[in-house]
């Protein structure tokens, strides 16, 4: 039973996760609430990096920012 309770909310929170991250909705378009709360969001990093790198060429330079919060995150 704690088996299927953990796994329940761990669904919840990675729901949470991939629709706050900007994978289907741009984070400049959400409400004030919603950026706020994606700056919160590891996800939301790895996704502007990805996006940075894929479609921009962009180099390590311009995505170190990104690079410092996922650490950061992965401290933490």
């Amino acid at each position: 039973m704690p088996t299927q309770q953990s796994m329940l909310v761990s669904f919840f929170v990675t729901m949470i996760f991939n629709l706050l991250s900007g994978l289907y909705t741009p984070i400049e378009s959400m409400p004030a609430w919603a950026q706020m709360i994606t700056r919160f969001n590891p996800v939301s990093y790895f996704i502007e990096v990805m996006r940075m790198v894929m479609l921009k060429g962009s180099g390590l330079v311009d995505i170190r920012y990104h690079i410092l919060a996922m650490f950061g995150f992965a401290f933490f």
